[in-house]
């Protein structure tokens, strides 16, 4: 049953950072996350990629009773890199993590090699009162997406890594959710005009409700590291070759 309520407590921070405010402060893949609030009851971690798992923002959020859900596979990582035994989990669980109904949904590419269905990563559905809150992680449309029923759903629509726009407006179609928030998408990721070209093609009966600030320049940000890196091992490389030459 969808609630207004629910939809309004929702925000997200950029990308596909999502924090949700009631009784329980719940961030997923927290992202550039301003300050050191110590907030969190409950921290979602769909998968380690570097935009959906980053070790400082979750450290700026912990509390002593902070719980963090990771998938399995990214357990020990989780563990390396914050200091805190995850709870970890597989697709096709139900667990309750601070008094909060969750089901877990496999995420993963049908044909691309970015997101592989064996690592088992995750996307939650969550049950606030009587409202399911989906937020897929970085899939494609899958059967395990199309069998899940919900009130509010966050998806991708950047393309590339996930469903583009027009994948995202037909999984939506098939959910039929009251109301979509999309996510995941910006520079090199379906651009600024990701979000209304996906809105353009969701059944009208359908709220689509875009949120500034999503849009990201995570993956230009990440490109340009890579360079920098590759370009510092080259100059290493020169002059190691020169000092022994």
């Amino acid at each position: 049953m969808f609630d207004a309520d629910v939809l309004k407590s929702i925000s997200v921070n950029t990308h596909s950072s999502v924090c949700i405010r009631r009784d329980k402060v719940i961030y997923i893949d927290p992202l550039r996350i301003a300050g050191e609030p110590h907030d969190a009851d409950l921290i979602l971690i769909t998968h380690p990629h570097f935009d959906h798992f980053s070790a400082k923002d979750i450290k700026k959020l912990l509390k002593p009773d902070t719980v963090i859900v990771t998938p399995k596979s990214a357990a020990a990582l989780c563990k390396l890199r914050t200091g805190r035994e995850p709870l970890a989990v597989l697709p096709a669980q139900r667990i309750s993590p601070c008094g909060i109904e969750i089901e877990t949904v496999a995420a993963y590419n049908l044909r691309k090699p970015s997101h592989l269905r064996a690592m088992n990563w995750l996307g939650y559905v969550l049950t606030l009162g009587e409202t399911r809150v989906y937020i897929t992680g970085d899939t494609d449309d899958t059967p395990e997406c199309r069998a899940v029923s919900c009130d509010i759903l966050m998806l991708p629509v950047g393309g590339v890594y996930t469903v583009n726009a027009a994948q995202a407006a037909a999984l939506t179609n098939q959910i039929r959710p009251h109301t979509v928030i999309p996510i995941h998408y910006g520079a090199m990721l379906g651009g600024a005009g990701a979000a209304e070209n996906f809105r353009a093609q969701v059944d009208p009966a359908i709220e689509t409700d875009v949120r500034s600030g999503v849009c990201s320049n995570v993956m230009i940000g990440q490109i340009l590291r890579i360079l920098l890196m590759a370009l510092c091992f080259a100059v290493l490389a020169y002059f190691l070759g020169h000092a022994i030459g």
